[in-house]
């Protein structure tokens, strides 16, 4: 029997699990490498034409004009495939998570282009969100290509976002946590198979790439710091009090953006929104060049302590205003370099002081990445991604302790204030614009595993059920179920066919939730209690 058990369990989870992610992998490596590599070369020529119109202002007229058809171009494809709008992670979270539905190619092509509109106009969004949301496309398009089952869908999708995490910032391990931590919320085995096995085929793709065109995919060209002495180690908790602080300011100016240009203001075109944007970004390139772009350059500045202590408190201003206005305007573009630009702004203005206060100059580069890791992890209310960052893309093995407090004192911050991670609040505005009106019902349904059920062999904690679903109860094949009812309440119960299942869901529609049901267990009348 434990022999029988097993072979399904290959057959029907590890198998799948590697060849599908694996194929995910693949693409999402090549895909992301060569979109990364155009996202610079957009993000230079953006630098090389606000240089050139500074030098001839006459010119200023075509840039404004040039802006405004980037804008109408942008808003043109958001209205084509809405999930393009805003952070490319906090939609795919939604998606992986099944609240969000989307057209894959429709939206792998919107995001590849909006997100070059967005470097060429210089907005100060990366390219690590849309690379997100273009892994978890591809996995959708793997699926549907290779497999054709419908319930397998999320789970390839999770190696594709987990891939395109772990490509564009070449953080492997941190792409893989990503997965577990930030987009799931919990640790399953599953997951963690295809968030492995979609990883480690993309970082392999993206390195023999990266040898044979000779570029380099490292996030910052940073080697590894000498360990600090513990005395020190109240420089990690100044950089959590700091950071903390500074998350907290920034997500409820996000959050109150957000509202303000996206409910109150709602009947505003998204065409207006983006034109009035891209001047605003426009003009600030013009002024202050510096504070133009998604901010990789401004972190390896202040890595390199290349700028002044004004003008750290200058972008960071500014930056913070321009990022909220993009997130309120819902331009195409990633959140988290501009996280790690604030953290890094936030860090550099923290090391200035305790450098005039007597801490060794040696230390100026360690403080900024202390309050990058703490910042992301307060922003994210991910702590162990916020480690894993700091380790993979930080050089920062030799002062994890260091980091560890500053992430925990800045999480505990932004717990205590109340503020909701970032992520969620962008998701939870999409949910609540597009469930407008509607209210959901309780359903409470009786389901067996059919012959050849996706669910045979698998753990119920592994299984992706519809949003706000629960397995109440579970009764074995031939069992009674008024008396031998169990109750599945730490989700380990391997399922079998002929089981039958009691689940309670919530849902906006009903009849989605019963299809995703019979992907799941096989096709049946659903029986309600």
């Amino acid at each position: 029997m434990k022999v029988t058990t097993r072979a399904t369990y290959i057959k029907n989870v590890i198998v799948p699990s590697f060849i599908l992610s694996g194929i995910t992998g693949i693409l999402t490596g090549a895909v992301i490498f060569f979109f990364k590599w155009g996202s610079e070369f957009f993000s230079d020529l953006s630098v090389k034409i606000y240089a050139a119109v500074c030098d001839k202002p006459a010119f200023i007229p075509l840039l404004f004009a040039g802006l405004a058809l980037l804008a109408v171009i942008m808003a043109f494809f958001i209205k084509r495939e809405p999930v393009v709008s805003g952070g490319g992670i906090p939609t795919a979270e939604g998606i992986l998570r099944g609240l969000l539905t989307f057209k894959w190619l429709r939206t792998l092509i919107g995001m590849v282009v909006n997100s070059y509109i967005a470097f060429i106009a210089g907005l100060p969004l990366g390219n690590e969100g849309p690379s997100v949301l273009i892994g978890t496309s591809l996995g959708r398009g793997t699926n549907n290509l290779f497999n054709r089952n419908p319930a397998w869908d999320r789970y390839v999708m999770t190696g594709g976002a987990a891939a395109g995490f772990a490509t564009v910032t070449g953080a492997p391990a941190t792409g893989i946590i990503f997965a577990l931590e930030e987009v799931h919320k919990r640790f399953s085995p599953m997951i963690l198979m295809v968030a492995l096995s979609s990883v480690v085929f993309a970082s392999l793709t993206s390195e023999a790439l990266a040898v044979i065109f000779q570029r380099n995919i490292s996030m910052f060209s940073l080697s590894e710091f000498s360990a600090l002495p513990i005395r020190d180690i109240w420089i990690g908790l100044a950089a959590g009090v700091v950071t903390g602080i500074v998350a907290f300011l920034f997500i409820k100016s996000f959050s109150f953006m957000y509202s303000l240009l996206g409910e109150r203001i709602k009947a505003v075109p998204i065409e207006v929104k983006l034109i009035i944007l891209f001047f605003i970004i426009g003009a600030v390139g013009l002024v202050l060049p510096a504070a133009s772009g998604s901010g990789h350059a401004v972190i390896e500045n202040v890595l390199d302590h290349n700028v002044l202590w004004y003008m750290l408190l200058t972008l960071l201003i500014v930056k913070i205003v321009t990022v909220v206005l993009c997130g309120g305007a819902g331009a195409t573009g990633g959140l988290f370099v501009p996280i790690l630009t604030v953290g890094a702004l936030s860090g550099g203005i923290l090391a200035e002081i305790l450098v005039s206060c007597g801490v060794p100059a040696s230390y100026y580069e360690l403080i900024v990445t202390f309050c990058i890791a703490s910042f992301l992890g307060a922003t994210l209310r991910a702590p162990i991604t916020a480690v894993l960052f700091f380790v993979e893309a930080l050089g920062g093995f030799n002062n994890i302790l260091f980091a560890v407090l500053g992430i925990l004192v800045a999480f505990l911050i932004a717990e205590i204030t109340g503020v909701k991670p970032l992520y969620e609040i962008v998701l939870e505005r999409r949910l609540k614009s597009m469930y407008s009106g509607k209210y959901p019902e309780i359903i409470n349904v009786d389901v067996v595993v059919k012959k050849g059920a996706f669910v045979i062999g698998k753990a119920t904690r592994d299984i992706f059920w519809p949003p706000s679903c629960q397995v109440t109860a579970v009764v074995r094949a031939g069992a009674n179920k008024v008396s031998d009812a169990r109750m599945d309440k730490d989700g380990d119960k391997i399922l079998k066919e002929g089981d039958t299942l009691s689940l309670r869901i919530q849902t906006y529609n009903r009849e989605e939730s019963e299809k995703l049901i019979a992907d799941l267990v096989g096709r049946q009348d659903v029986a309600e209690q």
